[in-house]
């Protein structure tokens, strides 16, 4: 089943930030590809949004849809529902995040 990939506020900033270190560090060129990479991802969660290993952690928050998937160097925390994906942060793997995670996801 296909279901719709929206970003949350957070993971909207989370990729505009992204983008710009991406920017920052080789120009448009690796900004773009970054895009690229982070489209693909997104794309094939709208595809396998299944695939994606629950968070444990924030069941006890009664988040019991929470999933992350890890594709290094990025990690996507998103949410499911019958026909949608809601992707609630995007970082890179070695980014300390579990406060935000939580707050993030609690709000959204």
């Amino acid at each position: 089943m296909t279901r719709t990939v929206f970003l949350t506020d957070g993971a909207a900033r989370d990729l505009d930030e992204l983008y710009a270190g991406q920017y920052d560090q080789g120009g448009s060129v690796q900004a773009d590809r970054f895009l690229d990479q982070i489209q693909v991802l997104l794309e094939q969660l709208g595809e396998d949004a299944d695939r994606g290993r629950p968070l444990g952690d924030l069941q006890a928050f009664g988040l019991h849809d929470a999933r992350q998937l890890r594709e290094p160097p990025w990690r996507i925390v998103y949410r499911i529902d019958e026909t949608r994906v809601f992707v609630s942060l995007l970082a890179r793997e070695d980014r300390s995040y579990q406060s935000l995670l939580q707050r993030r996801l609690l709000d959204a």
